[in-house]
Formats: C-alpha cells, structure tokens, sequence
C-alpha cells in the first residue's frame, strides 16, 4: 500500500486563494501622437522604429479594486519585477531597423514563453516622418516556488524539499536548491539557469547534486537558432555521475556495485533564415557515452561484475 502525500508551493497555494492577475492592461502612452497604424500597415509604409519603451507590471495590479487588498499586496512586495534590461535583450528587433509585423509577432510569443512573464503586449504608440516609436508592455508571474513531497512504499519513506526561483533578482535567472532522501540515497542540489546568459542568446544550465554515496554534475551552454531568422546555432552539454546501484531479492539489497557515467555532446546547426516564409536547418553533432561498473569496497558485489565501458 502506497501513501502519498505532496504540500503545494506557497505561489501556487496563493493562486489558489486568490486568481491570477489578469492580462496586462495597456496604460496610457506618453507621447501626445498616438499611432493610428498596425505593424502591418506600417511595415507597408517602410517605417522605420524610433524609440523603444520597456514598460514592466508587477505580479498584481493593486491599482485596480478587485486586487487592491493585503496578499496581493504582499505578493509583490515579495516580488521582484524583472529588469527592463532582460526584456530588452529578449527582443529581436532594435532602434533603426525596418518594421517587420511578422518579427514583433515573434517577439511577443519568445517573450510569453518565458516562466518568469506572464503577458506581453507590443504596440505602436507614435508615428512621425517615417519613424515608429515602440512600447513593450510586461506583466510578470510569480516566480518563487517552494515545495515539499512526502511518501511511503512498501514499508519505506522518502521525502523531498526544493526551492525555486526561476526570476532571481529580477534577471530571468532560475536559481534552485533542494534535498531529497529516499531508500537509495539522500542528495543535496543546485541549479543554476539562464536562457540569455550576459544578455546573449546564449543559455547557460549548471546543476550540481552531493549524494550520499557519490555525485551527480552536469553543465551546457547552448546558443540556440533562437528566431526563425538565425542563421546558426552551436553548443555543448557534459555530465558526470557516479552512484552505488543495488540489486535487490524480494525487497532486500543482495549485492552493490558502483556505476560511474560520463556523457558530453556538441553540435553545430547553420540556416539561411527566413525565406518566402519557410525556414531550413542543417545540424550536426557527436556525442560520447561512457559506462563503467566496479566494486565497491566493504560492499558485497554481484557473482560476476561487468567491468566493461560503453
């Protein structure tokens, strides 16, 4: 018989007491010359963009009634907003460049898929002598998840707790912590995570476990085809684990031996962009699998160990 038992995270159990914020509301534009044109219209017109405005909403809006009260008001306290930077750096297009409506459709659907953003709005706010001024507007979700698992199986506990920020400091960064036990091991863990690393399309993923009977390490750093306009991709992964593996006879451990693995891959892709609408990717890549199985000493290993690699 199996018990189960799993407390939500606090972000998650505050959703669940009050809804989640609505879609961001455009404020008003600052410049006294709304724009009266689509992006496609304006795309058509050849306009160019002029200034860019990063404008970011925190997790609820307290301007509004229905949200002004005490734990959304706490929540964003807690919070803290991601940095007009990061939002820069995701966009794919910049001061000078020609409008192109398919390009800020993009933008909006790179920018939802983050975990941290949970709506994006890119518009037109002025239009002067062929030149566009552009405002992105941000509402952000709530990023600080907290948890804790607890079970029993045949006769046997585990349990887990984790820590997870996925905006730390407002940079998009997931950085997380967490300990875990259960019949095989105990193991502490780090995470460290950033999908625009240095503010380049660069995603750098460090994830570090101390186990009770070794360790787990793995670390890459990818630089994806991030548009359907980029024109290459390149990047690299490596791990590291070594643990103690038990065979086991009607629910008790008869031998152990340890498993050492080492695997690390790169690739490379290139692409001529976006042409007529379509897209092509070419992309190569090797990769190395190493096994390795041995004894451990004061444990009883299996009759006969296979101490070959591959």
């Amino acid at each position: 018989m199996r018990v189960s038992w799993l407390v939500a995270a606090v972000g998650m159990a505050l959703a669940a007491v009050v809804p989640m914020p609505r879609a961001a509301e455009a404020p008003a534009a600052e410049s006294a010359q709304a724009a009266p044109l689509s992006f496609a219209q304006l795309e058509a017109l050849e306009a160019r963009i002029g200034e860019v405005r990063v404008r970011s909403a925190d997790v609820f809006d307290t301007d509004n009634p229905k949200e002004d009260w005490a734990p959304y008001r706490w929540a964003n306290a807690l919070h803290i907003q991601t940095r007009a930077g990061v939002i820069e750096d995701a966009l794919l297009f910049k001061r000078g460049d020609r409008v192109s409506a398919a390009v800020i459709d993009e933008t909006e659907r790179l920018l939802r898929g983050t975990r941290y953003l949970y709506d994006v709005q890119i518009r037109p706010i002025a239009y002067h002598d062929g030149v566009v001024d552009i405002e992105v507007l941000t509402r952000d979700s709530w990023s600080l998840i907290p948890g804790i698992s607890i079970s029993r199986f045949c006769g046997q506990n585990s349990s887990g707790i984790r820590l997870r920020e996925y905006n730390f400091l407002g940079t998009g960064t997931t950085l997380g912590i967490g300990h875990s036990s259960d019949v095989d091991r105990t193991s502490n863990q780090l995470l460290l995570a950033n999908d625009r690393a240095f503010g380049t399309w660069t995603a750098m993923n460090l994830s570090l476990a101390r186990n009770s009977d070794g360790y787990r390490y793995a670390a890459s750093v990818i630089r994806p085809f991030h548009s359907l306009d980029a024109r290459w991709a390149a990047g690299g992964s490596v791990l590291s684990d070594s643990r103690i593996e038990a065979l086991y006879n009607a629910g008790n451990v008869v031998s152990e031996y340890r498993h050492r693995q080492q695997q690390a891959e790169a690739f490379a892709g290139w692409s001529r962009g976006r042409i007529d609408g379509w897209v092509q990717r070419y992309s190569v890549g090797v990769s190395l699998l190493d096994n390795a199985y041995e004894r451990e000493p004061g444990l009883i290993a299996p009759p006969a160990l296979n101490q070959t690699s591959g």
